[in-house]
């Protein structure tokens, strides 16, 4: 799965065919807008169907759930607070496989004035607002209790095997990070990983957005979602960062490769001989 930032304009004239975002279950996609939103101006089809839909003041943060799926197109619709137009916008949110637009900016006049290093600046800002935003809507998704496990239907009666990585830990490769722990996990139908890792403080902050898990064969297991405990802006001591994944049957799983992509940048974290225990 492959996470995306967008850029999409709006004109006073409405547009042929609407716009088209991205979207696939556990993975969070951020709606940045250029003016402010009005009061209770978002609507979105199917709402009860996702786990979580934040709005701020000129920001919406979605978050899908497993209910949506593959090829469904849902309306959303955002009307802004100052008078100006378009006074309003409509979008279609597009349930596409190994695919989302994990950041997409909005704009609806094209700026014209002000320094061109001035604007760069603001947007950089704003887009590192944004991806703490999206660690920690990934850190309140954190699973609560037991219960939730063993009366999930991917658990059935086998349980949940675990493994530890071997000493020495393998290196992280694509970003200036430390691997302290490393942990497979496989259930009937499910795997996860979870590293703990340290990242240093000369790294820029880190956003999960989304994830691969990679087999011998070139096999990709589909994602069921990705998660991030914190953030890592001011080099937060220790950050888990879990993949989970669909894997059916008993049998042995090869070594995987996983790769970790960034929200809204080009960084992509990779991590080689990862082994799945057998049930």
């Amino acid at each position: 799965m492959q996470g995306r930032t967008r850029r999409i304009e709006l004109t006073s004239e409405p547009p042929a065919t609407l716009p088209e975002i991205s979207i696939q279950p556990g993975i969070a996609s951020l709606l940045l807008f250029d003016t402010p939103l009005a009061s209770d101006g978002v609507e979105l089809e199917g709402k009860e169907r996702f786990r979580r839909v934040v709005v701020g003041e000129d920001t919406v943060a979605l978050m899908p759930s497993e209910a949506l799926r593959e090829g469904e197109r849902l309306h959303l619709t955002v009307r802004f607070a100052a008078d100006a137009m378009p006074g309003e916008a409509h979008f279609l949110l597009v349930v596409v496989p190994a695919q989302a637009d994990t950041q997409v900016e909005v704009l609806r006049v094209q700026r014209t004035s002000g320094p061109a290093q001035s604007e760069a600046t603001e947007l950089t800002e704003e887009l590192q607002r944004l991806r703490e935003e999206n660690a920690r809507l990934r850190a309140e998704r954190a699973p609560s209790n037991l219960l939730d496990a063993i009366t999930a239907p991917w658990m059935r009666n086998r349980g949940i095997a675990a493994e530890q990585f071997k000493r020495p830990l393998p290196r992280v490769m694509g970003a200036d990070l430390e691997l302290d722990d490393a942990l497979c996990f496989r259930a009937a139908s499910r795997v996860a990983v979870k590293l703990t890792v340290k990242f240093s403080r000369s790294e820029r902050p880190w956003s999960m957005g989304s994830a691969a898990l990679i087999g011998p064969d070139g096999h990709r297991l589909h994602i069921v979602q990705v998660w991030q405990s914190k953030s890592t802006a001011g080099g937060a001591a220790e950050v888990l960062l879990v993949v989970e994944a669909e894997a059916s049957g008993s049998r042995p799983l090869g070594p995987h490769t996983l790769e970790l992509w960034e929200a809204g940048g080009d960084r992509t974290l990779r991590l080689g001989s990862v082994l799945f225990p057998d049930l």
